[in-house]
């Protein structure tokens, strides 16, 4: 079992450092040339001693030359503050390199968390492996720096211990293989404790999400309004103190399973000092040695040993911390949810065809959607009505390629939409989800992203109904969505957030625009206008167009009734409301009443 696992970590070690040095040492080059300087300043400081404290004993002992022991004390003392004045500034320097590079792999980590599949977005182990990559890229492997930092320390640990074992065994070759004992068994407690800091953060990484989540949760001002009129304080600092607790116990569960180990590391150090001094006394008492090199052996013994007992803690510390950032690499390797295609979409308006698609979600096996074929032709408004539940929303979510399919195909201009280029069909559509979000930016970043083109944004605020509001502000576009970061942001109301997504849709021109449930934060008189001028705001692109409200499905050609699953019926507003017993036509009646 202790093989195979070996086996594992030593398997992981090199794509991790193969994925660190790569990508850090195209950012960040100077990172690794500084961190070789310091190797070779921190291999050096011991050697400085270990070769003149000896000729500054004997001479003590000896003729005592003034001299001599001024060149040596000079030697001696120059040298280290030499070393250490050059140790204290590369440090300096390298922990900016630290923040650098940490913040760097966060920004991979969003960069790809951004990019995953959608559907991964839902998924509970994507969800746990993005968690496991985040901590295991930072407090747990130290990420780059810290592993870069272990690799170095190894190089220049081999380097003093071949000069630590060349000094010994000129003058106590047998101490070597005291010193050689005591590093094993150092090497297996230390192995051991590994092991279950390992094992310990397998247990932890679900506990940590949840304990991220409510503790991130109870500051977050978007509940505000709901934390204090529904009183949730309690239930979620309740939940926060009970996953802090589980944490609390997994910590525990780690020291109390490690504290035996620790305790006969340091008994084996106890031990392997006395029998260092009990060596060489008993070596100087014979005269085989003088008081210098006494000293000069036991310095160098006792940095051979913790030398030893480093370069082991060395492999299994960088194996534990690449066992953890493997996370990161596995992560940044996630297979794709769907399989992306690379033929070029057609420019201009599409048709779209579902040609009997059947859909249940990931790890269900209940069917939202069952058989659904329908085609959309190019400029088609289609309305699709049908009560909560019935499927139409994850209708839009396979249209727009966040899932595919579980059976069946769709079709765009005659082709599976699998057989495109993933991004460019992306930019075919401009949907407003029913849960559509803003950003803590400008109102301009919310609504164009990043362009600069306010003539055409203040004729989109104006179609919307926006341009009176903004307007008013001091820094018209330039204000701020909601005051996370500025005292003179705004907090839009329900339908003004709802009129900058529909802004935001139209602003990117795409041939199909898609409005799930546009009006529902609006008032009457606003939902009427957003009506009024319909085909101005969506003008000859395809249209699909969600809502519980049916006045709305005048302005569209054609309506889709959905209902378990299916399109239970499909034609015109005229028809539809015409058919006797119809499930539009009693959904159309019972709302009518209430606009007469």
């Amino acid at each position: 079992m202790t093989d195979k696992k070996t086996t594992k970590s030593i398997h992981k070690l090199f794509p991790v450092i193969r994925v660190m040095f790569s990508t850090a040492g195209k950012r960040y080059p100077w990172f690794f040339v500084l961190e070789s300087a310091k190797t070779l300043v921190q291999t050096a400081q011991p050697f400085l001693g270990i070769l003149v404290t000896p000729l500054l004993v004997d001479e003590l002992c000896g003729q005592r030359d003034i001299n001599k022991l001024a060149i040596y004390a000079a030697v001696l003392i120059m040298g280290e503050c030499i070393l250490q004045l050059l140790n204290e500034r590369l440090n300096m320097t390298l922990q900016k390199y630290q923040e650098r590079l940490d913040n760097y792999f966060s920004m991979q980590i969003s960069l790809h968390s951004m990019g995953l599949d959608f559907q991964l977005t839902e998924d509970k182990a994507a969800l746990d492996q993005l968690e496991k990559a985040r901590t295991g890229m930072t407090w747990y492997s130290g990420g780059a720096y810290g592993i870069a930092e272990q690799i170095f320390m190894f190089l220049g640990n081999v380097f003093k211990i071949a000069g630590f074992v060349s000094v010994i065994a000129l003058h106590a070759p047998i101490l070597l293989i005291a010193i050689l004992a005591y590093v094993a068994v150092n090497g297996l407690l230390t192995s051991r404790c590994n092991k279950v800091e390992l094992l310990s953060y397998e247990r932890l990484s679900k506990t940590n999400r949840l304990f991220s989540y409510f503790g991130w949760e109870i500051v977050n001002f978007r509940y505000g309004k709901d934390i204090r009129l529904y009183d949730a304080r309690r239930m979620l600092v309740d939940k926060w103190e009970k996953y802090t607790e589980k944490n609390i116990a997994g910590w525990k569960w780690q020291s109390d399973h490690t504290y035996l180990y620790r305790l006969f590391q340091e008994a084996a150090g106890v031990v392997s000092t006395l029998v260092t001094y009990a060596y060489m006394g008993y070596l100087v008492i014979r005269g085989a040695i003088s008081i210098g090199t006494f000293t000069q052996m036991v310095s160098t013994a006792g940095a051979l040993s913790s030398t030893l007992s480093g370069l082991v803690w060395n492999v299994q510390e960088l194996m534990k911390r690449c066992n953890y950032a493997y996370e990161y690499v596995l992560f940044m390797e996630y297979p794709e949810a769907i399989p992306k295609g690379c033929a070029p979409v057609p420019r201009g308006e599409h048709t779209i065809e579902f040609r009997g698609v059947t859909f249940a979600y990931p790890g269900t096996d209940k069917k939202v959607l069952d058989g659904v074929s329908i085609t959309v032709a190019p400029g088609e408004h289609l309305s699709i009505v049908g009560l909560n539940g019935a499927g139409k929303t994850t209708f839009i979510k396979l249209l727009c390629r966040l899932y595919d399919p579980t059976e069946g195909e769709i079709l765009m201009d005659g082709r599976s939409i699998k057989e495109y280029d993933y991004g460019e069909y992306m930019k075919q559509f401009a949907p407003v989800f029913q849960d559509f979000k803003l950003f803590g930016f400008s109102i301009r970043d919310n609504i164009a992203f990043g362009e600069q083109d306010d003539a055409r944004l203040e004729e989109l605020l104006k179609l919307v109904e926006l341009d009176k509001m903004v307007g008013k502000l001091e820094k018209g576009l330039d204000t701020r969505v909601y005051k996370i970061f500025e005292e003179d942001g705004i907090e839009p109301s329900g339908g003004e957030q709802q009129k900058m997504a529909i802004a935001r849709a139209i602003y990117k021109d795409t041939p199909v625009l898609i409005l799930d449930e546009p009006t529902a934060a609006l008032d009457p008189v606003a939902e009427y206008e957003v009506y009024r001028q319909f085909h101005t705001l969506v003008g000859g692109k395809t249209a699909f167009y969600i809502s519980h409200r049916l006045s709305s499905c005048r302005f569209c050609d054609r309506i889709a009734v959905f209902a378990d699953g299916k399109i239970a019926e499909y034609g015109s507003h005229e028809e539809l409301a015409n058919i006797p017993g119809g499930i539009y036509a009693e959904m159309f009646a019972a709302q009518a009443q209430y606009y007469k």
